[in-house]
Parts: C-alpha cells; structure tokens; sequence
C-alpha cells in the first residue's frame, strides 16, 4: 500500500515570493516577527517553517499556500533585456525578473489546455551579435516585414502583430518610472512584458518593436549586466534602430515625409502610429533632414511642452494584449475550471494572474453557483 507523502516547503518559493514583493530578509522577519537567520534558514532549506509560520509567510506575502509546496517545471530563462537598464536599480529589477517566473507559472499551466498560435519569426542569423550594423539592421527589418506579409504599411498593432506571431506578451505594473517594458529569450518561444505604468499607444508601438529588436539580434548575450555602459548603449541603439526600421520602412516613409513643419509631422503620426519624436529621429538616420534641423524640430517640441506629452497620445486607445486573456476567459466559459480552481491550481496570487493576463481587476473572484429553481408542470 502506497503511502501519500506529504507536499513539503519550497525554500525557492519563498525567495521568489519575497522578491515579488520587494522585501529584504530583514522586511520580512520584522513584519512577522521572527530573525533574520530564521528567513535564511527557511531560503536556504535548512530548516522548514512551523505552521503557525508558514500562516504568517501567506498573510504577510499574500501568496496561496499551494505556492510554497509547489515544485514547478524548472524554466529556462534567457537573458532578460530591461529597457532603461542604464538607471534602473538592481532592486526593482529584481522585482520584474521575479515576475517573469509567474508568468512563466501561468504560461506552462494555460498550455497544457491551450494551443497557442505558432512561433513564427524570421531567422536573424544575418550576422553575429558583434557585427550588426545600420545595414544588417535594415535588412532585417525588411525580412521581418517581408517574413509576416506586412508590405511597406503601417503597423497599427504591434502587440497584436507579435501575438499572432506566438510571441506571447504580457502585461505588468512595473511599478518603476525607470522600467518601460522588457523582454526575455526563453525555450520554446520569448516572452515580452509591456509596462502598463505610461499609458500612450505610441510608446508602446515602439517598446514592442524594441523588444523584438532584442529578441532578434541579441539571443547570444547570456547576461547584459556584464556589458559596459558603451556595449550596453550600442545595444540598445541597435534595437531602437531595428524598431525605427520595423515601424517606419525608409522608402516607404520618406515619400510621406512632404513637409518638416510640426503639423505634418502630427498628421503623419495618425497614419504610421510612431510618435513625432520618433519620426524626427528616423529622419535624421534617413539624412531627411541635417542635424541642424532635427536641433530646430526638437526645440519647437520642447518649446510647446510636446516632448513629455505629444499631440493625440492620449486619444489613440492603448494596444492590449489578448492571448492570455482569451485563454483563462475561455477555460472560465466553457466550465473547463471555475475562478477558484484557477488561483489554486496555478498557485500564483489572483492579482497577478489578473495584471500578467491583461484581465479586469476582479475577473477571478470566485462566484458562488446560484440555486436552480424551475417551474412546477401542472
């Protein structure tokens, strides 16, 4: 007779809940009234919480209880790129890169009843890493466009473009002025994640092409945090370049480039979907315009409080992930797992699921079945 083994607790899992929630060793054992060297212990796997503790690790960390005894698939994570790296602190992210494990949680968990759509991106072995350029970056640009069947038209959905493409894109509150929008290269397919702190359809155009910019041509660097500042920007120029090229083809752009006045400019944003800052700099890489008049645009801009807060960006509506979304909807609706079942059996916090998914706040609050009642037949 075989004899159920008790689940036992995850020392990883409460490392990553801490780091979740932006707490140091020291945060945690204060708020719940033990030492430090207790916390180490437990992290460390030296010893195991009693369970009076463990109630006080899931009412202080917010996490269910299944987290702590779970033993997930291990993930392979590549490099994660951070957009604003440069002055983003080691401790917010931390906090994002933690994240990235739930998401990877609720990613294995929604497959094993969802089929997503295909990976489907161009091979960008064009050249190595070290050798990208202005011209291999264009080229790969126009093999991405040419590889998806998108002529020289503009993108008016990069975050939907990317999901059909079975690039899976998440929502987060980063929670960071510094923290745009990131991405990390993982087996099987890449997973993005897009800020929801700065609402503007524009920037986020632009923040997923630079993560596919990434995800292209940046697979063989195993840890940016080892590059230089000079390594580090000239990566992040070359996907500020790709993105550039992605979403304003040069020939193509250039024809609707008819004036270098502030109003066209904010005309043409109607129709490429880039903002005007992006444009002006896309004209000086096309030698569009000299130096001197991108100097002359970008002081106008500033002069008229446009560089913080341009013309229509609180107008267009905001490019929302719906992969996820659609997935845990249709598990919901087709009585395949009810709200409760979903939050114990992925073992993350309801909140996550909910921002990581792009659900509404509330959406798995679990709703007792009402009582059936019928008509008496007389």
């Amino acid at each position: 007779m075989n004899v159920k083994q008790e689940p036992q607790f995850n020392p990883k899992r409460l490392r990553e809940a801490r780091l979740v929630r932006g707490m140091t060793i020291s945060d945690l054992a204060e708020k719940i009234g033990i030492s430090k060297q207790a916390i180490s212990q437990f992290e460390l796997g030296e010893h195991s919480p009693k369970h009076e503790t463990v109630l006080a690790l899931i009412n202080t960390l917010k996490f269910p209880k299944n987290f702590f005894y779970r033993e997930f698939k291990e993930q392979y994570v590549g490099n994660t790129f951070f957009r604003a790296n440069a002055t983003a602190t080691k401790k917010s992210k931390e906090v994002q890169f933690q994240k990235t494990l739930l998401a990877g949680y609720i990613y294995e968990y929604l497959s094993e009843y969802i089929e997503f759509p295909e990976l489907n991106v161009p091979d960008s072995s064009l050249c190595l890493n070290s050798e990208w350029n202005n011209n291999s970056i264009e080229q790969l640009a126009e093999q991405v466009r040419k590889h998806w069947d998108l002529g020289d038209k503009p993108i008016t959905n990069i975050v939907h473009l990317l999901e059909r493409n079975g690039v899976i894109v998440f929502s987060v509150d980063t929670d960071s002025e510094k923290v745009d929008a990131f991405c990390q290269h993982r087996k099987g397919r890449p997973f993005i994640f897009l800020g929801n702190d700065k609402q503007s359809a524009f920037r986020r155009q632009f923040d997923g092409a630079h993560e596919l910019g990434h995800i292209l041509m940046h697979k063989e660097i195993d840890n940016q945090d080892v590059l230089s500042r000079i390594e580090f920007k000239e990566m992040e120029n070359q996907a500020n370049r790709f993105a550039s090229a992605l979403l304003l083809p040069a020939e193509a752009f250039a024809k609707t480039v008819t004036s270098t006045s502030l109003l066209h400019f904010v005309e043409l944003k109607k129709y490429w979907n880039v903002s005007i800052a992006a444009m002006l700099y896309r004209c000086l890489d096309l030698k569009l315009i000299d130096e001197s008049k991108y100097t002359s645009l970008v002081k106008q801009m500033s002069m008229k409080k446009m560089r913080t807060k341009e013309p229509l960006d609180d107008v267009f509506p905001l490019q929302e992930p719906v992969v996820l979304r659609k997935s845990i909807l249709m598990l919901l609706e087709n009585k395949i797992k009810n709200e409760l079942q979903l939050i114990q059996e992925i073992s993350v916090p309801q909140e996550y699921i909910e921002m990581l998914c792009n659900l509404d706040q509330g959406t798995l609050n679990y709703k007792e079945p009402e009582p059936t009642i019928r008509l008496i037949k007389r």
